[in-house]
């Protein structure tokens, strides 16, 4: 183990207990909590956003609908809670067949969006209107084996859109496939300060292993957003087709006539809506894991940071709170742009390979990933187990992927299932 090496598992091991803060039980899943305790007011937006998180909108017009119509015209899911379940993260495929609706087709031509389609294919839509396309995946499996013998398979996706309403997509088309993220210890993950980002970018040891962050926003898969209010904004938008007032537009290209004459007004999620829902996000806690003894926590983390990967999942980072208090958070992420290899690289509509970088997911509470069904990880969930997940890291990652693969099987079980308590 290298020096830098070593000084990571002494910091993953010995302070692991102390980067807790934002923790917090998660009796009902239902009933999310928030890091810290809320004053009358802050409870009461509080829990308001988590009702319009839940909510599901309705068509602009609707009788009754109060504040949460506008709806579509054009749209993925008709509510955040169909994606994101209280704050959880959201499931992919399977297996082949129709992609589940927490699983979006972002587009991307250029440096914009696609002219006609958009920034998110959108496969549902109001009465008197048909949805832009029907996506769906298939599956065909890569093997190999560890240095050990034992065998592994994974899951490579190949995406088909049919039924495109309005022509086929242009061949340079990138299709962005993306899981909705979890919310929990988002309000943390904002208050991670740029000079902090900036000395994780600039760090010698993580230069030393073939590591090269780049700054972005600290929100979506590649850091498109520089805050929750922006990534918010975005999804009420592309994928609910709902307007605010940060962004007051819908997905509706100047191609689609029909669609941008069913708009709503302006904005379709009020003030004071939109407000609940990011004081919802910015308070919302991260739920915490059953833990094993000392022992296996030392040991877990301590392979951890011996392969290598502490140098991008950070064990810890300091926040400041709005009391004035600095605390200890343990995200596992630097919030940085990373290349993880071809493999994992978004392709366009011909099958060509493009964007590689990916920011560096927290890992906290990567255990309560749903627990019904079959779980699924990374960006498009084709990873089947945290396994699958590690195995996918190539390009900045090889190296760490590489000293985890070395490992025998009762260590990579070892550190697998310190993987699955954080």
């Amino acid at each position: 183990m290298t020096r830098a090496l070593a000084f990571f598992a002494a910091l993953a091991c010995g302070r692991a207990a102390a980067a807790d803060f934002g923790r917090q039980p998660l009796a009902d899943p239902r009933d999310p909590p928030a890091y810290a305790p809320l004053s009358g007011g802050e409870g009461a937006s509080y829990e308001l956003g988590q009702r319009v998180l839940n909510t599901q909108w309705v068509v602009a017009g609707a009788p009754r609908a109060a504040r949460i119509d506008g709806l579509g015209p054009l749209f993925n899911i008709g509510s955040c809670d169909g994606c994101h379940n209280d704050g959880a993260r959201g499931r992919g495929p399977e297996g082949d067949g129709p992609v589940p609706g927490s699983l979006v087709l972002q587009l991307q031509r250029g440096a914009g969006p696609d002219p006609v389609y958009g920034h998110t294919l959108n496969v549902a839509a109001i009465d008197g209107l048909e949805a832009e396309a029907a996506v769906s995946v298939h599956y065909r499996a890569r093997h190999g084996r560890y240095p050990d013998g034992e065998r592994w398979t994974l899951r490579v996706p190949a995406y088909r859109v049919e039924a495109l309403r309005d022509g086929a997509l242009a061949a340079d088309t990138v299709l962005q496939p993306r899981v909705a993220p979890a919310l929990y210890g988002a309000g943390l993950l904002e208050r991670i300060s740029d000079a902090q980002r900036r000395r994780w970018a600039a760090d010698p040891a993580a230069r030393r292993d073939g590591i090269r962050g780049e700054r972005a926003g600290r929100f979506g898969w590649q850091g498109a957003s520089v805050s929750i209010a922006e990534q918010t904004a975005r999804a009420f938008s592309r994928e609910m087709g709902l307007m605010t007032r940060l962004l007051p537009a819908d997905d509706c290209t100047p191609a689609q006539t029909r669609c941008r004459l069913a708009d709503g007004g302006v904005p379709e999620v009020d003030d004071a809506l939109f407000a609940a829902v990011l004081a919802f996000q910015q308070k919302l806690a991260v739920p915490a894991v059953q833990r094993r003894p000392e022992s296996g926590e030392r040991a877990g983390a301590t392979l951890f940071a011996a392969a290598g990967c502490a140098l991008c999942h950070r064990p810890r980072a300091s926040v400041r709170l709005d009391d004035g208090r600095t605390v200890t958070i343990a995200a596992y992420s630097d919030l940085l742009l990373h290349d993880l290899g071809p493999g994992l690289a978004d392709r366009d509509a011909a099958g060509r390979p493009h964007t590689r970088r990916w920011r560096t997911a927290p890992l906290w509470a990567v255990g309560l990933v749903p627990r019904t069904g079959v779980p699924t990880y990374l960006h498009d969930g084709r990873a089947l187990s945290l396994e699958q997940a590690v195995l996918w890291h190539d390009g900045e990652a090889a190296r760490a992927r590489l000293r985890f693969e070395a490992l025998d099987a009762g260590r990579r079980g070892q550190l697998l299932a310190w993987l699955a308590r954080r």
